[in-house]
């Protein structure tokens, strides 16, 4: 009788899940459905409601924030629509499309400063910037297997040394990758300005010294953070303080 009722229980709550993760997925749909259909009637404002909601509740899809940052260009917020054209090429960095936009963007804002130069780990791993860090992974994975695999096979086919050779070489090579990525990401923090205009100070207070003005759409490199305080740079010359509220990252 106790087999009977805990076997009935293990399958209520695995329906409960079933018919959870199922409402979720076409509650998710409906929600893309729902915001598709306002930006094609254009109502920008409407769809960008929606998919800012599923950016909220923790949505990672680079095709989210290229939609947003559309809706947001019509809307003629460039610098929302910016940010999330940055974020979008962190999902997916090879999107042609993507990349126009964006540049299409940065010409809109009065600054017109582009993304900084890559850096010599970008340049030395250049393949590393057109894959985000879940297909890097995903690879390294693949790779780890058929090495393995071959390396299995190598001991009754001695001829497979120089597959096994080559094998391990990519596999060291995918996690220095997947490195490199991280540390790009850890290190290198876009942020893009939202106000209309930020004055950009010589130190963390707003009586401080304005060193140059910054407007909406402004891309800029994040170099630290102090309590409410953003410390952005453009160049070796021109670097200051900028309020955090002023800035999306």
């Amino acid at each position: 009788m106790k087999h009977s009722n805990i076997t009935s229980l293990v399958l209520f709550i695995l329906l409960t899940l079933s018919t959870s993760l199922s409402a979720g997925a076409s509650d998710y749909l409906n929600d893309i459905v729902r915001a598709n259909a306002y930006y094609a009637e254009k109502q920008y404002a409407e769809s960008a409601q929606v998919y800012e909601s599923l950016i909220k509740e923790g949505t990672k899809n680079g095709y989210i924030h290229y939609n947003l940052g559309n809706a947001y260009i019509r809307m003629g917020k460039t610098g929302p629509a910016i940010l999330n054209y940055i974020h979008a090429q962190e999902w997916i960095p090879r999107n042609e499309n993507l990349a126009a936009n964006l540049k299409f963007a940065i010409q809109q804002t009065r600054d017109k400063i582009e993304p900084p130069p890559p850096g010599t780990l970008n340049v030395l791993f250049f393949w590393v910037n057109d894959f985000n860090i879940n297909e890097l992974v995903y690879f390294a994975i693949a790779i780890n297997f058929i090495f393995w695999i071959t390396l299995i096979l190598w001991m009754k086919f001695p001829v497979l040394k120089v597959t096994r050779n080559a094998l391990l070489c990519v596999l060291l090579l995918s996690f220095v990758s997947i490195g490199v990525k991280i540390k790009n990401e850890s290190d290198f923090k876009l942020g893009v300005v939202l106000a209309e205009h930020v004055d950009v100070k010589s130190g963390r207070a707003v009586d401080a010294i304005t060193l140059f003005q910054l407007h909406e759409g402004a891309l800029v490199t994040v170099t630290d953070r102090h309590h409410d305080w953003l410390e952005v740079h453009l160049n070796d010359e021109q670097k200051g303080w900028v309020p955090q509220k002023s800035l999306g990252t």
